[in-house]
Parts: C-alpha cells; structure tokens; sequence
C-alpha cells in the first residue's frame, strides 16, 4: 500500500518553511468578516473563546470519519491513540506510524497537545491531497492564524503551514477545499462523502482501536484491516478483501489450514459473494508477523 503519511509530513515541514502568503477562502457559504489572531511564545487560546461552532460529531471509527470526509478517498487510518498505548500492538502501531510519516510526535506538534485519537485520509485528484482530523488534550490553540465565518463555524487559516483548521471533536485539519468540503458534509450541504466509497468492506468491519482502508492496492479491489486487543494478551486482525485475486485467497486458505500448528487461537475464513472475511487471533508477534496477501 502507498505511505500517504510521508505526504503529510512533507506538506507540513515544507509549508512551514516556505509559507509567504495566505491564501483567501472560496465557496458560497462564507461570510465577510476576517480575524487575524497572533498567539505569542507560550500563550494559549482556548477552543471556546476563538468563536464559531466547535464540530462535535461521532469520532469512535473509521466509518465516523469516512461520513465526514468528501468522496475520492484512496487510503484512510484511523488510530485511537489512547487505547492502543495500553496493549501489546501498541508499540508496533506506533512505530508503523512513524514510518508512514504520521509518527505520533509529529501529530502532537501540530497542536503543542496530546493527541488521543487520529485519522488520516489521502485523496485520488493529487498527490497532495488530504484531510487529518483528531482529538486531543489540552483544548487549545497555540498557532496564529486568520479566521473567517463559513456557515456557523470559524475556520482558521493557520499562518504556520498554510492549511485550514476548524476546531472540536474532531479537529479537521487540511487544504481548505478539503476542510470546507467536511463541513458541508456535517451540516448536510453535500451528502457525497467517501464512506459510500468503501461501505460494502466496512459493513462486515468489527470496531477496533487501528483501522486501514484503502482501494489503491493490486491483490483486491479493495482492502480493509484492523487490529484489536483480544482474550489473554492476544491480538485479533481482521482482514476484508473486495474480489480478491484468486492466488490471494489461496495464499490466505493455505496458512489458515495448518494455522493451529502455528500457534493461532483462531483462524476464520468467510466468503460471501465478492468478499473474503479474515479473523485470526494469536500473540502479538504472531498476528503482526502473519502475511495477509
């Protein structure tokens, strides 16, 4: 699968050097007046006293997310944050992060706070097209930034990296056409969202705290896994491929036949129609370890 993240990374570290300008709003739901705020070395704005409706929608899943992101989603995670750094996958979830340019410590950053819970998506149009939104602690503001009214909501445009942010549960963060599309979306503007995309492989996903989902792949049409804590210290995966390639099922059906010899607690295959459903269930090192194409 592509690393979308290091796109993340490379957008903000590069805007953040080479910022000149900010760039004006566009779109028919905007409103006149412009607020500039300078945050000085140390000061801090609460999310309350920056004005404008804060978002507060449902953040618990990869499907939350995908209902408030615009349609032309290619790769989506979500990671709840909090949750996994008590588990054994917890350290393997962070370092692929890292990896991916979405390292944890980048995500904090961007906020100067602790971030609970994180989703990234990228989209097909470009290669630098995206929308990150997370949750995190304390609920401040430490970058300075101009706002303007889009319906009832205030969206800054940070003087930093150049992106647009709107503030709540979750915080969107991205390019404004992105930003301001997930409003729509929200307030029920538009109702093409990217969730529609990926529903027949999320239908059959079970909630878990790391979620990837994504249709830029070869082996599938679509691919979606997770990974959950399970019983005893173990760690489950599930696994969901949309007409999937026929060595691909071979591949899979095969290690699931001497799985138990393997030392996996479960290893369950289902087929239905253009899908095949994956759920294993072992040590951490084992489930992390096993391929799935």
């Amino acid at each position: 699968m592509k690393s979308a993240g290091a796109k993340f990374l490379a957008l903000f570290l590069i805007s953040t050097m080479v910022l000149s300008s900010i760039a004006y709003f566009t779109g028919g739901r905007e409103d006149e007046g412009v607020e500039e705020s300078l945050v000085t070395e140390n000061q801090t704005i609460d999310f309350l006293d920056v004005g404008g409706r804060l978002v507060n929608e449902p953040f618990s899943s990869i499907h939350d997310a995908l209902r408030m992101t615009p349609e032309g989603v290619e790769m989506a995670v979500y990671v709840d944050i909090e949750a996994i750094s008590e588990t054994p996958a917890g350290p393997f979830i962070r370092s692929q992060l890292q990896m991916e340019g979405l390292g944890i410590d980048i995500l904090d950053s961007l906020y100067g706070a602790n971030t609970t819970h994180m989703y990234f998506a990228t989209f097909e149009e470009s290669n630098d097209s995206f929308l990150l939104m997370t949750t995190f602690e304390p609920k401040i503001v430490r970058f300075n930034f101009i706002s303007r009214q889009y319906g009832n909501y205030k969206v800054l445009q940070r003087m930093d990296t150049g992106h647009s942010n709107v503030l709540g549960s979750p915080t969107i963060f991205g390019p404004q056409k992105n930003v301001l599309a997930a409003l729509d979306l929200i307030e029920g503007v538009n109702t093409n969202m990217s969730y529609a995309r990926y529903e027949t492989v999320l239908l059959e996903a079970p909630r878990a705290e790391y979620q990837r989902v994504t249709d830029n792949i070869t082996f599938a049409d679509q691919f979606y896994i997770g990974m959950t804590p399970g019983d005893n210290s173990t760690l489950v995966r599930t696994t969901i491929y949309l007409k999937p390639e026929p060595k691909v099922v071979e591949k899979i059906e095969s290690l699931g036949a001497n799985s138990t010899e393997r030392g996996f607690d479960e290893y369950n295959i289902t087929r239905t129609n253009d899908l095949m459903v994956v759920s294993i269930r072992s040590t951490p090192i084992n489930v992390i370890s096993e391929t799935y194409q």
